[in-house]
C-alpha cells in the first residue's frame, strides 16, 4: 500500500481524495518540484522551496511555510518502506476552484507530496548515454514568462517527449522561435565546445533547474565557470561532449542526437566527480 500527504496528513493512497474542482485538475493551475532522495538526505530542498516559493508569489498562490516539508518526505519514506534512492515530489495548487477564472489568491491552497523509489543510474546508461532528437514542431516562448515556471501544465513537454519516444529516442531538445537550443523535456544542457563548458541562456526561453544552478557555482568554485551563449542548432555537431543534468540523475550524457554521435565521456565524468563531492560538503555524507 502506497502513502501519500495531503495538506500535510499522511493517508493511504485509497483513502486520499482531492476536490474534482481543484484547479491543479481543471486548469494545471500549480506549481510542482521534484527532488533526489538518498537516506536522510534530500538534496537541494531549501532551493527547491525558495524556487516554488518565488513562483507561488507571481502567481498569487498562498506558499504553505508552516508545513514540515523534510519531515513528511522523510516519514513518507518510512511508510511506503523505500531503500536506496527515491524521487518526492512536491505539488502545489490554488485548490478548490471559487468561479473566478483569474489567478485570485484562494482561501485554501492544496499541496500534495509523494515519494517513489527509483534504480540509480546505471554504468550502462552512462556507457550508452541518452539519445535525444531536436524537436522541430513545438518551441519554447522566449518572450513568456511561464517557461521559467514548473508549473502542472506539463502537456507540451509530454508531448514532445512522446513523438520523440515514437521515433526511437528517449528524449528531445526544445528551441525557441529563434532556432536556439533551450533545454529537454525534463532536463537542462551543458556542452563542451571549443575547450569551453557552456549552457543555453535563460533568456532562450529555458526552465533554469535547481541542478543547473547548483552545477554552475560548482564550477565556479573549481575555477572553472560555466559560459551562458545562444547556440543555434546547427552548431551542436562542433560540441565535444554534451550532458543534461535534473535532480533525479544530476549528470548524464548525451550520447546521439538524430544521427551525430558524442562517444567521449571524460569531461564529462569529471564534471560529476566535481559536483557530487560539492553536493556531499552541502549535505554530509
Amino acid at each position: 500500500m502506497a502513502y501519500v500527504a495531503i495538506n500535510g496528513r499522511i493517508l493511504p493512497e485509497e483513502e486520499a481524495c482531492l476536490s474534482p474542482l481543484d484547479r491543479g485538475f481543471l486548469y494545471g493551475d500549480g506549481l510542482f518540484e521534484t527532488l533526489k532522495v538518498v537516506g536522510k538526505r534530500v538534496f537541494f530542498l531549501d532551493r527547491h522551496l525558495e524556487r516554488m516559493r518565488e513562483a507561488a508569489r507571481f502567481l498569487r498562490i498562498p506558499f504553505p511555510a508552516d508545513l514540515d516539508f523534510l519531515g513528511i518526505i522523510q516519514d513518507l519514506k518510512k511508510k511506503n518502506e523505500i531503500t536506496g534512492e527515491a524521487s518526492a515530489k512536491i505539488c502545489l495548487s490554488r485548490g478548490r476552484h471559487e468561479g473566478s477564472l483569474s489567478l485570485y489568491t484562494p482561501s485554501s491552497p492544496t499541496v500534495v507530496i509523494l515519494t517513489t523509489q527509483r534504480a540509480s543510474t546505471s554504468p550502462t546508461d552512462w556507457d550508452k548515454g541518452l539519445t535525444v532528437t531536436v524537436e522541430g514542431d513545438v518551441h519554447q516562448n522566449d518572450s513568456s514568462s511561464l517557461c521559467r515556471l514548473k508549473t502542472l501544465n506539463y502537456l507540451p513537454y509530454l508531448l514532445v517527449r512522446t513523438r520523440a519516444q515514437e521515433q526511437g529516442f528517449e528524449d528531445a531538445i526544445l528551441t525557441n522561435t529563434a532556432n536556439e537550443i533551450c533545454e529537454c523535456t525534463t532536463s537542462n544542457l551543458f556542452f563542451f565546445r571549443e575547450g569551453r563548458l557552456e549552457t543555453p541562456e535563460v533568456s532562450c526561453g529555458l526552465l533554469p533547474g535547481v541542478l543547473r544552478e547548483a552545477l554552475m557555482k560548482c564550477m565556479e568554485k573549481a575555477g572553472e565557470p560555466v559560459r551562458e551563449v545562444k547556440l543555434a542548432r546547427e552548431a551542436l555537431p562542433s560540441c565535444d561532449e554534451i550532458f543534461v543534468t535534473n535532480s533525479l540523475v544530476e549528470v548524464l550524457p548525451v550520447g546521439r542526437v538524430d544521427q551525430d554521435e558524442y562517444p567521449v565521456r571524460e569531461r564529462t565524468r569529471r564534471v560529476l566527480g566535481l559536483f557530487q563531492a560539492y553536493r556531499d560538503t552541502l549535505h554530509g555524507d
